[in-house]
Protein backbone atom coordinates (compact mmCIF):
# COMPACT_ATOMS: atom_id res chain seq x y z
CA UNK A 1 0.00 0.00 0.00
CA UNK A 2 1.06 3.56 -0.61
CA UNK A 3 1.76 5.64 2.50
CA UNK A 4 -0.49 8.69 2.21
CA UNK A 5 -0.85 11.72 4.49
CA UNK A 6 -2.51 15.11 3.82
CA UNK A 7 -0.08 17.47 2.13
CA UNK A 8 -0.79 20.23 4.66
CA UNK A 9 0.19 17.91 7.53
CA UNK A 10 3.42 16.84 5.82
CA UNK A 11 4.25 20.47 5.07
CA UNK A 12 3.62 21.45 8.69
CA UNK A 13 6.00 18.73 9.91
CA UNK A 14 8.68 19.90 7.46
CA UNK A 15 8.31 23.51 8.65
CA UNK A 16 8.58 22.45 12.29
CA UNK A 17 11.60 20.21 11.78
CA UNK A 18 13.64 22.38 9.39
CA UNK A 19 14.86 24.92 12.01
CA UNK A 20 16.18 22.08 14.16
CA UNK A 21 19.07 21.62 11.74
CA UNK A 22 20.46 24.91 13.12
CA UNK A 23 18.85 25.34 16.55
CA UNK A 24 18.81 23.15 19.65
CA UNK A 25 19.90 19.55 19.67
CA UNK A 26 22.15 17.22 21.62
CA UNK A 27 25.66 18.25 22.65
CA UNK A 28 28.80 16.31 23.54
CA UNK A 29 27.60 15.70 27.10
CA UNK A 30 24.07 14.60 26.26
CA UNK A 31 23.05 11.02 26.97
CA UNK A 32 23.87 8.66 24.11
CA UNK A 33 20.20 7.86 23.54
CA UNK A 34 19.46 11.58 23.06
CA UNK A 35 22.28 11.89 20.53
CA UNK A 36 21.00 8.88 18.59
CA UNK A 37 17.42 10.17 18.63
CA UNK A 38 18.60 13.55 17.34
CA UNK A 39 20.60 11.89 14.57
CA UNK A 40 17.52 9.89 13.59
CA UNK A 41 15.71 13.18 13.09
CA UNK A 42 17.60 13.55 9.79
CA UNK A 43 15.93 10.38 8.56
CA UNK A 44 12.50 11.52 9.72
CA UNK A 45 12.82 14.96 8.10
CA UNK A 46 13.82 13.70 4.66
CA UNK A 47 11.26 10.88 4.78
CA UNK A 48 8.51 13.43 5.40
CA UNK A 49 9.97 15.82 2.81
CA UNK A 50 9.89 13.18 0.07
CA UNK A 51 6.39 12.09 1.06
CA UNK A 52 5.34 15.74 0.75
CA UNK A 53 6.98 16.13 -2.68
CA UNK A 54 5.33 12.97 -3.96
CA UNK A 55 1.94 14.01 -2.66
CA UNK A 56 2.29 16.91 -5.11
CA UNK A 57 4.22 15.22 -7.94
CA UNK A 58 4.91 11.47 -7.92
CA UNK A 59 8.50 10.50 -8.76
CA UNK A 60 8.14 7.20 -10.54
CA UNK A 61 11.22 6.86 -12.75
CA UNK A 62 14.77 5.87 -11.98
CA UNK A 63 16.12 9.12 -13.46
CA UNK A 64 14.01 11.09 -10.97
CA UNK A 65 15.22 8.80 -8.16
CA UNK A 66 18.82 9.48 -9.19
CA UNK A 67 18.29 13.25 -9.25
CA UNK A 68 16.60 13.09 -5.85
CA UNK A 69 19.53 11.14 -4.42
CA UNK A 70 22.10 13.55 -5.82
CA UNK A 71 20.05 16.55 -4.71
CA UNK A 72 19.69 15.23 -1.16
CA UNK A 73 23.42 14.54 -0.94
CA UNK A 74 24.23 18.08 -2.12
CA UNK A 75 21.62 19.63 0.18
CA UNK A 76 22.88 17.54 3.10
CA UNK A 77 26.44 18.69 2.46
CA UNK A 78 25.33 22.34 2.34
CA UNK A 79 23.44 21.90 5.63
CA UNK A 80 26.47 20.37 7.36
CA UNK A 81 28.76 23.15 6.14
CA UNK A 82 26.23 25.79 7.23
CA UNK A 83 25.96 24.14 10.66
CA UNK A 84 29.69 24.63 11.20
CA UNK A 85 29.09 28.40 11.18
CA UNK A 86 26.50 28.23 13.99
CA UNK A 87 28.53 26.13 16.40
CA UNK A 88 27.22 22.73 15.36
CA UNK A 89 29.44 19.73 14.66
CA UNK A 90 29.81 18.62 11.04
CA UNK A 91 28.84 14.96 10.59
CA UNK A 92 28.98 13.27 7.22
CA UNK A 93 27.02 10.39 8.75
CA UNK A 94 24.12 12.84 8.85
CA UNK A 95 24.42 13.23 5.08
CA UNK A 96 23.92 9.48 4.73
CA UNK A 97 20.98 9.62 7.14
CA UNK A 98 19.45 12.29 4.93
CA UNK A 99 19.82 10.03 1.89
CA UNK A 100 18.38 6.98 3.66
CA UNK A 101 15.42 9.03 4.86
CA UNK A 102 14.84 10.33 1.33
CA UNK A 103 14.81 6.78 -0.03
CA UNK A 104 12.37 5.73 2.65
CA UNK A 105 9.95 8.51 1.74
CA UNK A 106 10.60 8.06 -1.99
CA UNK A 107 9.70 4.39 -2.17
CA UNK A 108 7.02 4.23 0.52
CA UNK A 109 5.25 7.16 -1.08
CA UNK A 110 4.60 5.29 -4.34
CA UNK A 111 2.14 2.70 -5.50
CA UNK A 112 3.56 -0.74 -4.69
CA UNK A 113 4.93 -2.99 -7.37
CA UNK A 114 7.37 -5.87 -7.00
CA UNK A 115 10.27 -3.54 -7.80
CA UNK A 116 9.00 -0.87 -5.40
CA UNK A 117 8.60 -3.43 -2.62
CA UNK A 118 12.20 -4.52 -3.12
CA UNK A 119 13.31 -0.90 -2.88
CA UNK A 120 11.15 -0.38 0.20
CA UNK A 121 12.82 -3.29 1.93
CA UNK A 122 16.25 -1.99 0.90
CA UNK A 123 15.47 1.48 2.27
CA UNK A 124 14.28 -0.04 5.56
CA UNK A 125 17.50 -2.03 5.82
CA UNK A 126 19.44 1.23 5.45
CA UNK A 127 17.72 2.85 8.43
CA UNK A 128 17.60 -0.21 10.71
CA UNK A 129 21.15 0.28 12.09
CA UNK A 130 20.25 3.80 13.22
CA UNK A 131 17.02 2.55 14.77
CA UNK A 132 18.95 -0.20 16.56
CA UNK A 133 21.38 2.37 18.01
CA UNK A 134 18.41 4.13 19.61
CA UNK A 135 17.09 0.90 21.10
CA UNK A 136 20.51 -0.22 22.30
CA UNK A 137 21.45 3.13 23.87
CA UNK A 138 18.01 3.42 25.49
CA UNK A 139 18.49 -0.01 27.05
CA UNK A 140 21.94 1.03 28.30
CA UNK A 141 20.56 4.28 29.70
CA UNK A 142 17.79 2.48 31.58
CA UNK A 143 20.28 -0.11 32.87
CA UNK A 144 22.69 2.50 34.22
CA UNK A 145 19.96 4.56 35.85
CA UNK A 146 18.36 1.48 37.41
CA UNK A 147 21.60 0.42 39.13
CA UNK A 148 22.37 3.90 40.49
CA UNK A 149 23.93 4.70 43.01
CA UNK A 150 26.27 2.03 41.65
CA UNK A 151 28.01 4.07 38.95
CA UNK A 152 30.01 1.27 37.30
CA UNK A 153 31.04 -2.30 38.15
CA UNK A 154 32.37 -3.07 34.65
CA UNK A 155 30.17 -6.17 34.50
CA UNK A 156 27.54 -5.49 31.84
CA UNK A 157 27.76 -4.36 28.22
CA UNK A 158 26.13 -1.05 29.18
CA UNK A 159 28.82 -0.42 31.81
CA UNK A 160 31.66 -1.37 29.50
CA UNK A 161 30.32 1.05 26.86
CA UNK A 162 30.86 3.91 29.33
CA UNK A 163 34.65 3.61 29.25
CA UNK A 164 36.79 5.93 27.14
CA UNK A 165 40.59 5.89 27.06
CA UNK A 166 43.23 8.56 26.50
CA UNK A 167 46.85 7.51 26.35
CA UNK A 168 45.90 4.12 27.75
CA UNK A 169 44.54 0.73 26.77
CA UNK A 170 41.71 -1.05 28.52
CA UNK A 171 40.68 -4.65 29.04
CA UNK A 172 38.02 -6.39 31.08
CA UNK A 173 39.29 -9.33 33.07
CA UNK A 174 37.57 -12.00 35.05
CA UNK A 175 38.39 -11.10 38.61
CA UNK A 176 41.26 -13.10 40.06
CA UNK A 177 42.64 -10.30 42.21
CA UNK A 178 40.45 -10.78 45.28
CA UNK A 179 37.91 -8.00 44.74
CA UNK A 180 34.91 -8.07 47.02
CA UNK A 181 32.15 -7.64 44.45
CA UNK A 182 31.32 -8.96 40.97
CA UNK A 183 33.30 -11.18 38.65
CA UNK A 184 35.00 -8.68 36.32
CA UNK A 185 37.36 -5.73 36.71
CA UNK A 186 38.63 -2.99 34.42
CA UNK A 187 42.36 -3.25 33.72
CA UNK A 188 43.98 -0.01 32.56
CA UNK A 189 47.48 0.04 31.08
CA UNK A 190 48.87 3.57 31.19
CA UNK A 191 51.31 4.90 28.63
CA UNK A 192 54.03 7.50 29.20
CA UNK A 193 52.09 10.29 27.50
CA UNK A 194 51.73 13.55 29.41
CA UNK A 195 48.24 12.51 30.53
CA UNK A 196 47.11 8.89 30.33
CA UNK A 197 43.96 7.40 31.77
CA UNK A 198 40.29 6.60 31.39
CA UNK A 199 37.04 8.49 31.61
CA UNK A 200 33.39 7.49 31.89
CA UNK A 201 30.48 8.88 29.93
CA UNK A 202 27.12 9.35 31.74
CA UNK A 203 24.53 8.98 33.00
CA UNK A 204 25.53 9.49 36.61
CA UNK A 205 22.26 10.32 38.35
CA UNK A 206 21.87 12.81 41.20
CA UNK A 207 24.73 12.62 43.70
CA UNK A 208 22.90 14.81 46.24
CA UNK A 209 21.85 12.94 49.37
CA UNK A 210 24.86 10.61 49.27
CA UNK A 211 27.78 10.91 51.69
CA UNK A 212 30.66 9.21 49.92
CA UNK A 213 32.00 8.35 46.48
CA UNK A 214 33.76 5.00 46.83
CA UNK A 215 36.05 3.15 44.37
CA UNK A 216 38.17 0.02 44.53
CA UNK A 217 41.64 0.22 42.94
CA UNK A 218 44.22 -2.55 42.64
CA UNK A 219 47.92 -1.84 42.18
CA UNK A 220 49.81 -5.01 41.11
CA UNK A 221 53.26 -3.43 41.48
CA UNK A 222 55.44 -3.03 44.59
CA UNK A 223 55.88 0.67 43.81
CA UNK A 224 53.11 3.16 44.66
CA UNK A 225 51.13 4.63 41.76
CA UNK A 226 49.93 8.24 41.86
CA UNK A 227 46.73 8.96 39.94
CA UNK A 228 44.47 11.99 39.68
CA UNK A 229 40.69 11.78 39.95
CA UNK A 230 38.88 14.54 38.05
CA UNK A 231 35.14 15.16 38.48
CA UNK A 232 33.24 17.97 36.78
CA UNK A 233 29.69 19.05 36.08
CA UNK A 234 27.86 20.31 33.03
CA UNK A 235 28.49 23.98 33.81
CA UNK A 236 32.24 23.38 33.94
CA UNK A 237 32.40 21.17 30.86
CA UNK A 238 30.56 23.59 28.57
CA UNK A 239 32.34 26.58 30.09
CA UNK A 240 35.96 27.61 30.52
CA UNK A 241 37.17 24.19 31.78
CA UNK A 242 39.27 25.87 34.48
CA UNK A 243 41.26 23.74 36.89
CA UNK A 244 39.79 25.60 39.88
CA UNK A 245 36.24 25.00 38.68
CA UNK A 246 36.21 21.22 39.19
CA UNK A 247 37.17 18.53 41.68
CA UNK A 248 40.78 17.32 41.45
CA UNK A 249 41.99 14.69 43.89
CA UNK A 250 45.32 12.82 44.09
CA UNK A 251 44.98 9.07 44.61
CA UNK A 252 48.07 7.21 45.87
CA UNK A 253 47.77 3.47 45.30
CA UNK A 254 49.84 1.13 47.43
CA UNK A 255 50.37 -2.52 46.50
CA UNK A 256 47.16 -4.57 46.43
CA UNK A 257 43.60 -3.38 46.83
CA UNK A 258 42.91 0.25 47.82
CA UNK A 259 39.43 1.45 48.76
CA UNK A 260 39.21 5.17 48.04
CA UNK A 261 36.46 7.09 49.86
CA UNK A 262 35.72 10.73 49.06
CA UNK A 263 33.14 12.92 50.75
CA UNK A 264 30.47 14.10 48.33
CA UNK A 265 30.42 17.42 50.23
CA UNK A 266 34.08 17.90 49.25
CA UNK A 267 33.20 17.29 45.60
CA UNK A 268 30.32 19.77 45.81
CA UNK A 269 32.46 22.52 47.34
CA UNK A 270 35.50 21.95 45.09
CA UNK A 271 34.84 24.72 42.50
CA UNK A 272 36.38 27.94 43.81
CA UNK A 273 33.52 30.31 43.07
CA UNK A 274 30.40 28.12 43.23
CA UNK A 275 28.99 24.74 44.25
CA UNK A 276 29.20 21.85 41.84
CA UNK A 277 25.88 20.71 40.38
CA UNK A 278 25.48 17.27 41.94
CA UNK A 279 22.50 16.54 39.71
CA UNK A 280 24.51 17.27 36.55
CA UNK A 281 27.82 15.41 36.89
CA UNK A 282 29.16 14.93 33.36
CA UNK A 283 32.91 14.39 33.78
CA UNK A 284 34.64 11.52 35.58
CA UNK A 285 38.26 10.71 34.78
CA UNK A 286 41.19 8.88 36.37
CA UNK A 287 44.62 9.57 34.91
CA UNK A 288 48.36 9.69 35.55
CA UNK A 289 50.74 12.44 34.50
CA UNK A 290 54.13 11.90 32.87
CA UNK A 291 54.83 8.38 34.00
CA UNK A 292 58.47 7.34 33.49
CA UNK A 293 57.35 3.87 32.37
CA UNK A 294 54.04 2.18 31.49
CA UNK A 295 52.00 1.09 34.50
CA UNK A 296 48.83 -0.94 35.01
CA UNK A 297 46.06 -0.59 37.57
CA UNK A 298 42.67 -2.23 38.07
CA UNK A 299 39.43 -0.40 38.85
CA UNK A 300 36.12 -1.75 40.10
CA UNK A 301 32.88 -0.87 41.88
CA UNK A 302 32.56 2.91 41.51
CA UNK A 303 29.62 3.71 43.76
CA UNK A 304 27.93 6.25 45.99
CA UNK A 305 27.14 5.51 49.62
Amino acid sequence: MKVSFPSWLLGLVVLILAPLFFWGGADFYSAEVIKNLWDFGHIIFFTVLLLLIQSIKPLAGWREWLWVSVGVLVLGGIIEIAQSFVGRNVSWNDVLHNLFGAWLGLFWGQKPTRKIWCLRVASLCCVLPSAWLIIDSAWADVTMRAQFPMINRFESRAEIAQVRVNGATKAFYQDNTGAQHGSQVLAVQLSTQQYAGISLVGPYGNWAGHQFLVMDFYNPDPEPLVLVLKISDYQHDIGSNKFADRFNYPVVLTTGWNEVRIKVDDIQSAPKERDMQLDAITGFAVFAAKLPAPRTFYLDNIRLE
